[in-house]
């Protein structure tokens, strides 16, 4: 068989692998019905409505009905941008937008409180990549000593990432609108089957003031229907939108198992989960943004049957339905790419059949699955804060858990060696030159990097290659990997891709040089060359010293 069929068949099969027909087909003579009200039993006109298939909008006295089918585990709305977000608890401040259904019940109403001033004008976003709790106990540090603590990862999330969320909170004015999103990956029962662990990180994710919505991982499922069904008693249905100020939000499970626990990579989705995307997007005003957010990326994954019509990469291909879920998007005043799974930062750009496309993958908070504060390449655990504006984003940040929120990288002499590894060998680096290495969290191709010696402003020389390391993360688990073997963190780990980082070959090598980062929206950050990073298990990643 020639070349070309081949690939057509296997893209064939991957379609059809992705397009699982319903048990029982929808069945038109009966409907789910019900009304939505406000607080004060007012009816609400144009709130959308779905099913897990399709979407439809109340009428004017409030009332929707919706087509019946036996598949279907929820009945829920769209929490229209002048409402409050519904949560599950006075406590427990994560969404309940949502009722699940019960066999003998065909009708749902909800009530729904309208906010005094409307629709938000602005707010705070705060994104959190990959919590990814479990039940087991990795290498946990206090100090400059391999003396482990023993610690669960619920604790270090809740007192770690969520002690520096509350922080943050705590920063910002009162009155000012946070609400926050998980990527997935809010647990992982390696360790044994934890039947609590799922509802504990949601009380954990819903004890501040912010309203949180969750996206579901891969390891919140693993393909096993005893845990989906657990993220779903939390969290409810998989895919879901809701409004704020002027955007449209879309969480979507892009999960899909093809053999046991092996799934798509990038991610995909199934016909009837296109079905209900269009669906929802085609009752969404076209001047909103849209924020489509996923677990594993569309844009690039070593794991399809699909051919990689881009250079991103060797090995590494794109989404099935990428360009049909962009040719959606394409009809709003703008959209943004979430996504999380990769315990790497990556603001991932590639070109789609002539369309420049930009990916957000959010690094983890729990860095390596905690046994360390690091993820895979070298980005402290964290969260991002965005700032929202009307239909766009005004500003973003990364957050290092318990770093400034001005500390935005860390630099690194290209000739160190961290137990084996080096920025020289890695990137191809001159030695015996006193090269500077910047590693920038959050940047992308619309940052610009400076060095500035004795006075003169150089522009730095941004680093990309796949398959690469980070030569510090590399080397610190040299010594400490545990939870995942050590290919997840080197360059044999065909997964990862590398581009924020920047180099500066100085005049002087002895000169104190400071480095200059300008972000796309007008931040700039800086750091010098006297606080490069030269000891394999300097603080953050080992243990932390506090700034305070």
């Amino acid at each position: 068989m020639r070349k070309t069929t081949l690939l057509t068949a296997l893209a064939t099969m991957a379609l059809a692998m992705l397009s699982p027909v319903q048990a029982t087909a929808q069945n038109d003579t009966l409907k789910f019905t019900g009304t939505i009200t406000d607080q004060k039993g007012r009816p609400m006109r144009g709130v959308v409505v779905s099913n897990g298939f399709t979407c439809v909008q109340t009428d004017t006295k409030g009332n929707y009905e919706l087509p019946y089918n036996s598949a279907t585990k929820f009945v829920y709305f769209t929490v229209p941008a002048d409402c409050e977000v519904p949560t599950h608890s006075a406590t427990d401040n994560t969404a309940c937008f949502y009722r699940q259904v019960v066999d003998s019940v065909k009708r749902y109403d909800f009530q729904l409180t309208r906010m005094p001033r409307g629709k938000e004008k602005s707010y705070k976003l705060i994104v959190i990549g990959d919590p990814q709790v479990t039940n087991a106990y990795g290498p946990y540090f206090q100090g400059p000593n391999d003396n482990a603590v023993r610690k669960s990862d619920i604790d270090r999330f809740t007192d770690e990432t969520m002690a520096d969320i509350k922080k943050t909170l705590a920063s910002l004015p009162d009155d000012m609108p946070v609400y926050a999103l998980s990527m997935g990956d809010n647990v992982q029962y390696y360790g044994g089957y934890n039947e609590k662990l799922e509802g504990q990180m949601r009380a954990v994710l819903g004890s501040t003031r912010m309203r949180t919505f969750s996206v579901i991982g891969n390891h919140d499922q693993d393909g096993k229907a005893l845990f989906k069904r657990k993220w779903e008693e939390a969290w409810g249905p998989t895919d879901y939108s809701f409004d704020r100020g002027n955007v449209h939000y879309v969480c979507i499970n892009n999960v899909i198992y093809y053999r046991g626990g092996a799934y798509y990579q990038p991610g995909e989705l199934t016909d009837e989960q296109m079905a209900w995307l269009e669906s929802d997007l085609s009752l969404v005003p076209k001047n909103k943004m849209v924020v489509l957010s996923y677990h594993i990326p569309f844009t690039f994954g070593n794991r399809t049957l699909k051919p990689n019509p881009n250079d991103m990469g060797k090995g590494h291909y794109a989404s099935n339905r990428l360009e049909k879920i962009l040719l959606m998007l394409d009809k709003f005043k703008g959209y943004q790419l979430f996504c999380g799974h990769t315990h790497f930062a990556i603001n991932n750009e590639i070109e789609l059949n002539g369309r420049k496309v930009l990916e957000r993958c959010h690094a983890a908070a729990c860095g390596d699955i905690w046994q360390s504060n690091l993820n895979i390449d070298g980005v402290p655990n964290g969260y991002y804060v965005y700032s929202v504006k009307g239909n766009k984003i005004d500003d973003c940040y990364y957050k290092g858990t318990r770093w400034d929120k001005s500390r935005q990288m860390t630099l690194f002499l290209a000739d160190t060696d961290f137990n084996g590894e080096s920025y020289a060998a890695d990137w191809n680096l001159p030695r015996g030159k006193g090269i500077i290495v910047a590693n920038v969290f959050n940047a992308d191709s619309g940052w610009r990097l400076f060095a500035i010696e004795n006075g003169v402003k150089t522009e730095m020389t941004r680093l990309q290659k796949t398959p690469c390391q980070d030569a510090f993360a590399v080397g610190y688990h040299h010594k400490y990997v545990k939870s995942n073997p050590y290919n997840f963190f080197s360059k044999r780990n065909g997964y990862l891709k590398m581009n924020h980082w920047y180099f500066y070959q100085p005049k002087d090598p002895k000169a104190i040089v400071t480095i200059v980062a300008k972000d796309r929206y007008g931040n700039t950050y800086t750091e010098t060359s006297d606080k490069v990073v030269t000891e394999p298990f300097y603080n953050y990643a080992h243990y932390y010293v506090d700034e305070e």
